[in-house]
């Protein structure tokens, strides 16, 4: 049952990820909303980390 967990919880924080720079998308091609807020550091950091999480075989049981 933890793998199952372990599987929803990866693609829950993916849909979200997806939906964040989809919205980061559209705000720099239709509303030339061109400024530094760290968005773009920490979406890069999020997209390591579930990257990272996603290729592991291995997972962490949620105590």
């Amino acid at each position: 049952m933890g793998r199952l967990r372990h599987f929803f919880r990866l693609s829950a924080e993916r849909d979200d990820l997806e939906t964040r720079l989809l919205l980061r998308e559209f705000r720099s091609l239709f509303l030339d909303d061109h400024f530094e807020d760290d968005t773009e550091k920490e979406l890069q950091s999020k997209c390591a980390e579930l990257s990272t999480a996603i290729s592991s075989r291995r997972f962490r049981h949620r105590h």
